[in-house]
């Protein structure tokens, strides 16, 4: 077995590692953020709105 062959899974490996890192982070950023056509977000600018 060659040294290219040997380094190949290792290489694999980590390159799903990252990318796998690369999704959570994107995930975990989408989840916790809530967009404002949300009715949550609707109701509490309504509110603000007659707040003010």
């Amino acid at each position: 077995m060659s040294q290219q062959q040997q380094k190949f899974p290792y290489i694999m490996v980590g390159i799903s590692i990252l990318l796998g890192c690369i999704f959570l982070v994107f995930f975990f950023l989408a989840v916790s953020n809530q967009p404002d056509y949300m009715p949550s977000q609707q109701q509490k600018s309504a509110e603000v709105q007659k707040l003010k």
